[in-house]
């Protein structure tokens, strides 16, 4: 009898109450669709967080709906009927969004947002997509119910309890999203810990709501990026700042050098290898067995490259921001809609440009982020691999093997075509570089180094590369239009592991510290009036890369073209949290950007000019 009781209320209850049933019948339709998108896992925690952000989404026309029963008139009738309407245009304005950027909507679309563009967007759809949302809108519209007679479903202090109700959802939503990932790291799932951190950016797009979004997105001013950065005071140059500035080699007024596109390679390939020092390599570091890095050794030794090539910023999205965007400062207000990066350049010069990584994309959530940030026509993660058919992923994301096969089937399905390819590997990332071979293939020499996973790990980037580049020769993509550039996101961070320790000291300990550049081609006539020895930074990636295919550097980049600086002119410059950081074959720099204290002169020239070259991006 009672269980029949309450079958009958929850019956009366969707009934009376049908429009937001209807409501949370579309989230979680909606929801399923950006679940599918993301490839989120159908855990406790996403379905926790499906279900608050079904809360979220109708409790505006939830509270609507209880005014009405509560002042039973035209006015609730319409109110209520208008916040039911306009929720459902937002949940179709939304999802439409969702699906061309994979996010919710953002300040750009209300940027963008005219007659002409409306015009553009109607006539490039599809009719019958376009009849199909007005029919399914349509039909939405005659759904919704207002009864003429309330039955007694509610209480005096209803509204007070829908708006707890969802406070305390958000509250557990919260906590649970929160403290799951802490119990992973305590009980020693480190890697899993940080997979669900990132997930949880994912599931966010299921709690939020899309209309306090909208609305955030809409009063949102956009001039913020420009005005943060104008706090930083930009303002002329002293006399006496230009001068020490140019004793360190830094020239204030320096213009770009004039350049006429060449395009001496119409393919460019640039490795990037996760947390790899330049002392890794025996070539600089005696304590390696040369036996480890035998094949990098052969290509220092053969080609360009730089011995004092130094990590602007860390981790990886700093570092890759510093390669990509020339800036030595990290900041969000960088990844702004038309911001100018290398791959942007590289487009607007008819490169197809593709960036790859290893690792899954729920990393720091960089499949949006990253698209965003750096502006790659194509982004691809571990997911997309898995789509097309490779298998083996483990720990951290796809091997480097993987990685190189699946570069060289993007060189042979672009023969014919201009293209930029960054390929992020994973395997010698920190704490514990993976060897994916047999212990009867690793030289005696290394295996005598008892356990020391850090020598198999650069062991396998030896091997992996070295097949890489036979691949590469004996599919005939390597020619005199081809260039590959081998390079580091940024260095290991000094370890106290003692398998680490015994790599060596010096130059090791350092954070930022000195990482591989090289440039591999059997056309190496851009590189004629070259210099090892010159000192450089991740910020001179862009306009070095660009100076040798003969493309301007724009103006927003901090970097220079180093591939004809004079070697007495070379600096590095680094910027990791609020530490400035500078080298030289003369001098070093290190000091705190902000506190000001103890600073002398040369310190505060090149804090201002570091915080100069953040402010000009931005103008």
């Amino acid at each position: 009898m009672f269980f029949r009781k309450h079958i009958t209320w929850v019956k009366q209850a969707a009934k009376d109450y049908s429009p937001i049933v209807i409501l949370a019948i579309l989230w979680l339709g909606i929801s399923m669709v950006i679940i599918n998108s993301l490839n989120l896992n159908f855990s406790a925690i996403t379905i926790m967080s499906v279900l608050t952000g079904v809360i979220n989404n109708v409790i505006f026309v939830l509270l609507a709906g209880y005014l009405y029963t509560k002042r039973n008139h035209i006015l609730s009738k319409t109110i209520y009927f208008l916040s039911y309407f306009l929720t459902i245009l937002i949940f179709y304005s939304d999802t439409i969004y969702f699906f061309v950027t994979s996010t919710h909507i953002e300040r750009v679309l209300f940027d963008n947002l005219n007659n002409y563009s409306i015009t553009g967007v109607l006539y490039t759809t599809d009719k019958i997509v376009l009849l199909g949302i007005l029919l399914s809108l349509f039909f939405l519209m005659l759904l919704f119910r207002a009864p003429k007679k309330m039955h007694n479903l509610h209480t005096k202090n209803v509204g007070i309890l829908i708006i707890m109700i969802c406070i305390l959802a958000n509250l557990v939503n919260f906590a649970t999203a929160y403290v799951y990932p802490k119990v992973l790291m305590e009980e020693g799932f480190d890697e899993e810990a940080e997979i669900e951190e990132c997930r949880n950016l994912s599931r966010d797009l299921l709690t939020k709501s899309v209309t306090i979004n909208l609305i955030r997105e809409f009063l949102r001013n956009d001039d913020r990026h420009v005005a943060a950065a104008n706090q930083l005071y930009r303002v002329a140059f002293s006399e006496q700042e230009t001068t020490l500035l140019n004793e360190l080699g830094i020239a204030v007024s320096e213009k770009p050098t004039p350049t006429q596109k060449a395009f001496p390679y119409e393919k460019i390939i640039v490795i990037v290898a996760e947390s790899f020092h330049r002392d890794y390599l025996h070539f600089y570091n005696p304590q390696i067995p040369a036996e480890t890095t035998d094949f990098w050794d052969g290509l220092v030794a053969k080609y360009p490259h730089f011995d004092h090539y130094y990590t602007s910023n860390k981790p990886t999205t700093q570092g890759l921001n510093s390669m990509f965007l020339s800036q030595s400062i990290y900041s969000d207000e960088q990844s702004f809609e038309n911001n100018v990066t290398l791959f942007k350049t590289l487009e607007s010069n008819g490169y197809d440009t593709v960036f790859l990584e290893a690792t899954s994309q729920y990393y720091n959530d960089e499949f949006r982020a990253y698209k965003k940030r750096f502006g790659m026509q194509t982004y691809r993660a571990k997911e997309d691999l898995e789509r097309q058919g490779y298998v083996g992923s483990t720990g951290w994301g796809f091997h480097n093997d993987v990685m190189y096969d699946e570069t060289i089937r993007l060189l042979e399905q672009n023969r014919d075509n201009k293209l930029f390819i960054a390929t992020k590997t994973i395997d010698s990332h920190q704490p514990f570089p993976y060897c994916g071979l047999p212990e009867r293939d690793i030289p005696a020499n290394i295996k005598e180094q008892h356990k020391n996973v850090y020598l198999k790990g650069i062991y396998w980037e030896n091997i992996t590369l070295k097949k890489f580049f036979h691949d590469l020769e004996e599919r005939n993509l390597l020619d005199d239009k081809t260039l590959i550039v081998i390079t580091s996101d940024h260095n290991p961070h000094p370890s106290q592991n003692d398998n680490y320790k015994r790599l060596g000291q010096d130059d090791l300990r350092l954070s930022p510290a000195p990482i591989p550049l090289i440039f591999v081609s059997k056309n190496l006539q851009p590189f004629a009036n070259f210099s090892s020895a010159t000192f450089a930074s991740q910020i001179d990636f862009a306009p070095t890369l660009l100076g040798i295919l003969g493309i301007p550097s724009p103006p927003e980049f901090s970097g220079r073209n180093i591939i004809t600086l004079p070697e007495d002119q070379g600096y590095a410059i680094g910027c990791v949290g609020e530490t400035i950081y500078y080298w030289s074959k003369g001098r070093q720099i290190t000091t705190d950007m902000y506190s000001g204290k103890s600073q002398n002169d040369y310190e505060k020239a090149l804090i201002h000019w570091v915080q100069d070259s953040y402010v000009r991006y931005f103008q």
